[in-house]
Parts: structure tokens; C-alpha cells; sequence
């Protein structure tokens, strides 16, 4: 009796197996699929492997719908430039090899060591060094380090670019410039005319200017500025840098926005520490500016933390932290001293 038991109980389960199966086929079928459809349940594992999948099998011509070969972003070509081993000893004879476009972008790695040339960039390139402690761009002369004229779509990250007048002459054109160090460039550091780079995580150290805009819109973000001449200096009408979360420190001058225009202009400092600069922290002279200086702390610098001195159109000047403001100042309110008393009014 037992037997008889255990035998019809096996019969019902294998008889559900079965109809579990099909109720599993049946829903597939509702899924909207192109023949020839395969459904999830009838891979096995090992069934499909990597031989049975032809090089070229699935080309651009074969996706169609949402997904297609217009939207599939094509990866950079890669170049190697190294002091031995790589495809070439020379950055600028790498960019001088290649026609880059669009559709065509090209990525070049420097490996580490030094590298003594100018270099002249091209657009849709990505000049990408080992890192900005091993990796090392110096000018032969006092002539730019890299150059940019009326380029697009560039980025330069992981050097230390030293020795010329500019460390990056940068005209007409808006790149991406991190990680990197600038230091000993009797210029500056990053000269910018008639451009809108985009400048974040460098070290600029010991340059004339750190960063020098003029005819520019810059965004400038978490660098840090120390032993220069001027930190960043911004120069005329149509210069509306974004200048936030900078360190600025050690510097003769910390940031300086000098206005020869009459038509009133803006730009914004925000989030940044400018401390202990031998002169002064924020200097804004000259014609109209409607400069926003929010929420950063400017202390213990030694020609005076604020100077501003305007036609019109005075900056805002709130939420700061600050000693001492002089000039024409601006207008503004809830800024406090190092001490947490409140500060002399804008």
C-alpha cells in the first residue's frame, strides 16, 4: 500500500513538472518578440558561448530602433607616447600623426619622465599624463609650454607643465584642464583669451599669475593657488569667471578683477578660502561690476581681506567671512568676522 502510494505521488509531480513547463511557453509567447525568438528559459547554461558568436556578427547596420550606430559614442584611438617602448618619444610628433575628428576622437597617454617641447594641440584630443608627480612637460624656452588656438573639445590632465611664459596659452578655444601642476612659468600658469575653459583639481605655484583671464568666461574649480604673483586675475568687460571652492594662499595677490569697460559685468566667488596673502584677498577695481562674493572665507590677508572700488553697479557681498573691507565696497549682509562678531558692512 505504500508502494502505491509513493508511485501516484511521483506521477502527480512529474504530471505538474509538465504543466509548469508549458504555462512557462505559453506566457513567453506573450512577449513581444522578433522571430527568431528565443526565450530566457530555453538558454541553458553553456548552450551559448563566445565561438558561437561570429566577429561582426552584430555590426552598426543590424541595430535599428532606439538603440543605433548614430547613438553609440565611438571610443577614442589610443596612442602611447614614452621615453622608450611606446609608439612615440615625442608628444607633439604624436598629435602631428594623427587627423582627429568628431567621429574620430584620439586619447594620447604620456608615460612618465620629462618631456622638453612645445606642444601645439589639435581638437577631439585627451592629453593624458601618468600623473602630475612623474609626468613632466618644460618648455625649451620662455615660449608657451601648450598651446591652443580655436580648438574644441581638448583636455589636458596629469602633468607638471613648467618652464615657459604661459604654461597653457589658451586662445579662442574651451578645454578641460585637471590635475595638474603648474609651477615656474614666468608668465602664468593658464592664460585665457576669448575663452570658457573649464579649470578644476590643478596646483598652481610659483607662475607670475596662477590663472589669467582676459575676454573670458572661466569656471575655476578646486585648485589651489599658492607662491604666485596674483592668484587669478580677470581682466576687462566680457570676463564673467565662476571662481568656487578654490584655496587661494601665499600669494602676493589673491584674486584680482580689474574692469576697464563701462558695461557692467559679472562673475561669481563662492566656496573659496583666500588667506594669507602678503597683499590683498579680493581686489575688484575699475568700472561696473555686478560681482557675486558668497560664502567664502577671506582672512589675514595683509593689504586688507576686501578692496573694491567701482563706478557702479557695486558687488554683493554676503555670507563671508572677513576682517576688515575697504574702498567703495558693495552692498550685502550676514557676513562675520574670524572672531564670529559681525563684520564691517559691505
Amino acid at each position: 500500500m505504500k508502494n502505491k502510494i509513493l508511485i501516484l505521488l511521483s506521477v502527480f509531480i512529474f504530471c505538474m513538472t509538465l504543466g509548469l513547463k508549458d504555462a512557462m511557453a505559453a506566457a513567453a509567447t506573450d512577449v513581444a518578440c522578433k522571430a527568431p525568438c528565443i526565450n530566457s528559459f530555453e538558454i541553458e547554461d553553456g548552450q551559448v558561448t563566445s565561438s558561437d558568436i561570429a566577429n561582426g556578427a552584430v555590426t552598426d547596420s543590424r541595430i535599428t530602433g532606439p538603440i543605433s550606430s548614430s547613438k553609440i559614442q565611438k571610443p577614442a584611438n589610443v596612442i602611447v607616447v614614452a621615453k622608450s617602448g611606446g609608439g612615440f618619444t615625442s608628444i607633439q610628433a604624436a598629435i602631428d600623426s594623427v587627423t582627429p575628428s568628431a567621429t574620430n576622437p584620439y586619447l594620447i597617454k604620456v608615460m612618465p619622465g620629462a618631456y622638453v617641447e612645445n606642444i601645439t594641440m589639435k581638437s577631439y584630443i585627451h592629453l593624458q599624463g601618468a600623473g602630475r608627480d612623474v609626468t613632466t612637460i618644460q618648455a625649451p624656452s620662455t615660449e608657451y609650454v601648450i598651446a591652443l588656438r580655436s580648438l574644441t573639445n581638448v583636455a589636458i590632465s596629469g602633468f607638471t607643465i613648467t618652464g615657459g611664459f604661459y604654461g597653457i596659452d589658451n586662445r579662442s578655444s574651451s578645454p578641460t584642464i585637471t590635475e595638474n601642476t603648474f609651477t615656474g612659468n614666468q608668465g602664468g600658469g593658464i592664460y585665457n583669451d576669448n575663452s570658457s575653459p573649464v579649470i578644476g583639481r590643478n596646483i598652481m605655484k610659483a607662475n607670475y599669475f596662477g590663472i589669467y583671464n582676459i575676454n573670458s568666461s572661466s569656471t575655476i574649480a578646486e585648485n589651489t593657488f599658492t607662491g604666485n604673483t596674483y592668484g587669478i586675475l580677470s581682466v576687462d568687460s566680457d570676463t564673467t569667471p565662476s571662481i568656487m571652492d578654490n584655496i587661494i594662499t601665499g600669494n602676493i595677490e589673491g584674486v584680482a578683477y580689474i574692469i576697464f569697460s563701462s558695461v557692467a559685468v559679472r562673475g561669481t566667488l563662492a566656496g573659496n578660502t583666500i588667506v594669507g596673502n602678503s597683499d590683498r584677498g579680493i581686489d575688484i577695481g575699475g568700472g561696473y561690476s555686478s560681482y557675486m562674493i558668497i560664502n567664502n572665507r577671506i582672512t589675514g590677508n595683509g593689504g586688507g581681506d576686501i578692496w573694491v572700488v567701482t563706478e557702479s553697479s557695486v558687488p554683493n557681498i554676503s555670507f563671508n567671512v572677513y576682517d576688515t573691507i575697504s574702498g567703495d565696497t558693495g552692498v550685502g549682509q550676514y557676513n562675520v568676522k574670524s572672531d564670529g562678531s559681525p563684520a564691517p558692512a559691505p
